[in-house]
């Protein structure tokens, strides 16, 4: 390929080439022009490294014209093409800048990227950095994201870490579990026992949140099942709960649901609760879901070991004897005691979630779907496979469900 370099502008352009090449400025005089022809890798008289971005160009000599004196055309000469000035006419003319002795050269491979964008004629940016992932938050057992949307639950009945969603005020959740004997059905609900409760976020500031939250022991009056003797509405108690976010995947909260027992009727226990959340995202590179999050703390009243009154059980600790004097399942506020909790949640996407949940001394394994998009409708179902810290048989197994609507 020959490129031919009109004469009126060479003489001063081939002479500062040349002086940076270590060439002597031909007499070529200003009847004809200068031949260049591009030269590969392969057909250079000196080594060219493939890397090498600079254009090798060499004179050549026309037909029926005398070869320059004093040009040694094999030679390479390295050059690139430079940036006319922005008030310069139009030209095809090649223009050269000799470039100052202390400047430090590109390598090979800056000048070959350099090369390329010029040759193709495109003056590429750097690409935009990746948006930010979304802030893990809370709408009560729910995982929730700053950006405004709501995922499934990551748990079925303890609370979590995670600062309270900024864009939904409040949730309200109906939770229960069946209950069975020796031979029953499994999906029956075997006079199974549920609960409401309605969490409110009345203050968020920066990273932290404040809620207030109401609890409604009976949901259910009538004969055909237990716990129908008394009034829907009875058994109302109230809580808090104040959270902080760290960093943005992660959350210490303090609580408790069902503290203040505003009668008599209640037999879910002073939950208090103190938990720290982390999640981990596990997508490309850790950008996107799955999501995986895991949660754990300890906590009172139904949270705690129960079944398990030993003074010498490790999981039953700061216990404060005597707080109530209550009878059968009331009886679970008369002494405070601190056991752990925790679950271990996988967030497959925005929709659907599996977990594993331990408290009480009971365990679940539970699977949760995210019904809407525009508003947080959740609904969670599993199974009690352990008890009293144990395993137990596949006959014993009862289920758990809670359905929760955000607003």
């Amino acid at each position: 390929m020959l490129h031919r370099w009109p004469a009126p502008a060479r003489s001063l352009a081939l002479a500062g080439v040349l002086a940076s090449a270590g060439l002597t400025m031909p007499n070529l005089g200003h009847a004809q022009d200068v031949v260049w022809e591009l030269v590969t890798p392969e057909e250079a008289s000196t080594p060219i490294p493939a890397s090498d971005a600079g254009v090798q160009w060499r004179t050549v000599q026309e037909p029926g014209a005398a070869e320059p004196a004093g040009v040694n055309t094999s030679n390479a000469i390295v050059w690139r093409e430079l940036d006319p000035p922005s008030d310069a006419a139009p030209s095809t003319q090649v223009v050269w800048e000799d470039l100052p002795a202390s400047a430090d050269p590109l390598p090979p491979e800056a000048i070959a990227e350099q090369h390329r964008e010029e040759s193709n004629g495109s003056n590429p940016q750097p690409p935009p950095p990746l948006p930010p992932l979304p802030r893990l938050q809370a709408l009560d057992r729910s995982i929730a994201f700053s950006d405004g949307n709501v995922g499934p639950d990551i748990s079925w009945n303890i609370p979590n870490g995670l600062r309270w969603s900024e864009r939904w005020f409040a949730s309200a959740s109906l939770l229960g579990q069946s209950r069975r004997q020796p031979g029953e059905d499994f999906f029956a609900w075997n006079n199974g026992d549920s609960v409401a409760i309605v969490h409110a976020n009345v203050i968020q500031s920066g990273s932290w949140s404040l809620g207030l939250n109401t609890s409604i022991r009976s949901v259910y009056q009538g004969s055909q099942a237990a716990g129908g003797g008394t009034q829907v509405g009875e058994g109302v108690s109230s809580g808090f709960r104040i959270a902080t976010a760290i960093g943005d995947t992660g959350g210490i909260a303090f609580g408790g649901e069902q503290v203040i027992q505003w009668d008599d009727d209640t037999d879910t226990g002073r939950n208090l609760y103190l938990m720290a959340s982390k999640g981990w995202w596990l997508g490309d590179q850790g950008r996107g879901f799955p999501l995986f999050v895991a949660n754990g703390g300890i906590g009172t009243g139904r949270f705690a070991n129960q079944d398990i009154l030993s003074w010498d059980n490790p999981l039953r600790f700061a216990c404060i004897d005597g707080v109530e004097n209550r009878t059968e399942s009331f009886s679970v506020d008369n002494d405070l005691c601190w056991s752990p909790i925790g679950t271990l949640a996988l967030v497959v996407n925005e929709y659907w979630s599996m977990f594993v949940e331990y408290r009480s001394g009971t365990a679940q394994a539970a699977t949760s779907l995210s019904l809407g998009s525009g508003i947080p409708l959740r609904f969670t179902w599993g199974v009690n496979f352990a008890g009293k810290n144990e395993v137990i048989e596949t006959n014993q197994w009862t289920w758990v469900f809670r359905a929760s609507l955000g607003f």
